[in-house]
């Protein structure tokens, strides 16, 4: 019998994932995986920009970016000609990543590996889950090791990272509401001659489907999604001549030189109706599968295990108590069932066969889209849907503001993307400051007129000394009130707090002197260190809430 304080079970994205961010946040953790190996397919390919914001909290994101290929634009097509244009290029105000990157599957999972090799971890091949019960106190696990060997693992969590056919949504009889997708599609991995350019996705509408290529690493590779014509709905699979004609029938005057992968399959969509029991979780496709459209899967399956891992992480060590994982749930079935809401309804638009919805797929879309593309505005709403950078958690019960009614991003949004213009940080991004797995506090000095530097510095010794009653790491970086643009992004008029996630999302929001309402969220939340109290912490006088002077979270003024 071994112990840990998370098994994790299954090990691709989703997986990898949180065990690369629990180890780096000092969790004992397994992670195991029945297969052999890493995928060699490419299988998903899209990672948005939302997920690349979070691999650069790992410094991964240059990889990524080094090793992809990124996507300028998406072009529509009407047969042979150009129906509408979504440019990417512009959106560099709100995100270090203004595009979509084509980063495979594999490509994704070894880059993981390898960092959770960085760590001091490792991932158990060839081992499998066979059964799991859970108490108050923990779960017990038994795995079986590609010798036959059985081993029984008790550890404090178990958290399901095992697919769309999880063995542990099984044993906890959950239900996996949905329905599969009568329309069956295609992929295949190719080598064209053609028009096709190396960064732009080229996509369009067929009577009964659509189609789409997307550019890959390497010269003249691409992926092909499309709808499987009904002359093939019998087949299994299709020969490259197949294809060849498919591809034909779309005007697009390209051809193939190599096919490295060919698959029939049909989509499904469905929800688990919990992603969490007792001390068991659901993460990435065990929780939840979604159609193809807009490549949200794999990347909704990253931020699950985001969301989760920095709050388990957190419990397993003390720092926080059990009652901040109460917010998984609330936050990501929510934003899943959104996701899979969005791409139920484009799959479903584009496989309408009623012969008014062929029409207008035909002739009437592209000219609309064309029109809504030409408008800055909401081209640029279209890239912020698809790159998730929409995501919030207000009604979350883990987030808190005593600012209820001000401008700007309120807790639970994602924290805004900006640029220093003024100090020792002029130039760089704000979301430099940001990296890691830890929380961090922007002391913002306020636009109005009346606040000296002296009340700024007070202001950070005090919430520097109320930081350190508590467990958990936070650093402590101010906001001079010069950098009027980041002031102006988080609608920062009077001195004030905002406590960054290591998810990247505001936890917290108030006013600057207000340490006795950031106290009492600290404390609903976070264990506090030994000897400190919260009247030690604080001294309400005349004047209002004064906080100890005292040092001890890390400092940076900007």
């Amino acid at each position: 019998m071994t112990t840990s304080d998370v098994l994790i079970v299954g090990a691709g994205p989703t997986g990898l994932t949180m065990a690369t961010l629990l180890i780096r946040m000092g969790a004992r953790i397994r992670i195991v995986e029945k297969t052999p190996g890493p995928t060699e397919q490419t299988r998903a390919i899209v990672v948005h920009a939302k997920t690349l914001e979070l691999f650069a909290k790992l410094h991964l994101a240059d990889k990524a970016v080094e090793q992809g290929q990124r996507i300028d634009a998406f072009r529509l097509m009407n047969e042979d000609k150009q129906a509408g244009l979504i440019s990417f290029r512009g959106e560099s105000e709100r995100t270090p990543y203004p595009f979509p990157l084509i980063y495979t599957q594999d490509r994704t999972e070894h880059l993981l590996i390898d960092s959770l090799a960085e760590a001091g971890g490792l991932v158990e091949w060839n081992t499998e889950l066979l059964s799991l019960e859970q108490g108050l106190s923990g779960t017990r696990a038994t795995l079986r090791h590609t010798d036959g060997r059985e081993e029984i693992v008790e550890a404090g969590w178990i958290v399901g990272a095992d697919g769309a056919h999880s063995f542990i949504r099984y044993a906890l009889s959950l239900g996996f509401a949905g329905e599969s997708y009568k329309q069956a599609l295609f992929l295949a991995d190719i080598d064209l001659q053609g028009n096709l350019k190396e960064k732009e996705v080229v996509g369009g509408f067929t009577r009964l489907g659509f189609f789409t290529f997307f550019p890959m690493p390497g010269a003249r590779r691409f992926r092909v999604v499309a709808s499987l014509p009904l002359q093939y709905s019998n087949q299994e699979t299709l020969t490259v001549d197949e294809v060849q004609q498919i591809l034909n029938t779309y005007k697009l005057q390209v051809t193939i030189t190599q096919a490295r992968w060919i698959s029939v399959y049909r989509t499904h969509h469905r929800m688990s109706e919990r992603f969490r029991v007792g001390r068991v979780f659901l993460v990435g496709d065990a929780a939840h599968i979604h159609s193809p459209a807009g490549g949200q899967g794999m990347n909704t399956g990253i931020g699950d295990a985001y969301n989760l891992a920095w709050k388990l992480g957190l419990v397993v060590t003390g720092k926080a108590r059990m009652e901040l994982l109460d917010s998984y749930e609330a936050e990501r079935m929510p934003f899943a069932r959104a996701i899979l809401n969005g791409s139920d309804k484009l799959f479903h638009v584009q496989g309408m066969s009623q012969p008014v919805v062929q029409w207008f797929k035909m002739f009437g879309l592209p000219p609309l889209l064309s029109v809504v593309t030409s408008i800055p505005p909401l081209r640029r709403r279209i890239f912020w849907l698809l790159s998730q950078l929409w995501t919030s958690y207000r009604h979350s019960p883990a987030v808190a503001t005593s600012e209820p009614h001000t401008k700007g991003p309120q807790a639970g949004d994602r924290a805004p993307y900006g640029i220093f213009e003024v100090g020792p940080d002029k130039g760089k991004s704000l979301f430099s400051k940001l990296e890691g797995v830890d929380h961090h506090l922007l002391l913002f000095a306020g636009r109005r007129v009346g606040f000296t530097g002296l009340d700024l510095q007070t202001m950070q010794e005090r919430l520097q000394s109320l930081l350190s009653r508590y467990r958990v790491p936070v650093h402590v970086h101010t906001i001079a009130a010069r950098n009027l643009h980041l002031h102006r992004q988080y609608g920062a008029e009077e001195p004030s707090v905002f406590l960054i996630r290591p998810d990247g999302h505001i936890a917290y929001r108030g006013r600057g002197e207000d340490g006795v309402s950031f106290a009492s969220y600290l404390d609903g939340l976070f264990t506090r260190a030994e000897g400190s109290a919260f009247e030690e912490a604080i001294d309400v006088g005349e004047s209002g809430p004064r906080m100890e002077a005292g040092t001890s979270a890390q400092g940076c003024n900007g």
